[in-house]
């Protein structure tokens, strides 16, 4: 039976919470962002970092609800 305990964990780690999902796409945006700041501006880098500028509100509107749900 060794074995299921392998499995289901295995299972678990596929499917991350959703808070914690949002944390780490929090964390790519961020990374994201950082490399497009680092480059030369276009108007297709500037669309982006505006539209990653939003996802992260989104996303820390989202886990202050959450922290003060729990």
């Amino acid at each position: 039976m060794a074995g299921w305990g392998g499995f289901f964990g295995k299972i678990a780690d596929q499917f991350q919470g959703r808070v914690e999902r949002l944390k780490n796409e929090k964390e790519r945006l961020l990374n994201e962002r950082k490399s497009l700041l680092s480059g030369t501006c276009t108007p297709s880098s500037a669309d982006r970092i505006a539209v990653i500028g939003v996802r992260i509100a989104e996303i820390e509107t989202i886990l202050a609800n959450k922290a003060t749900d729990g």
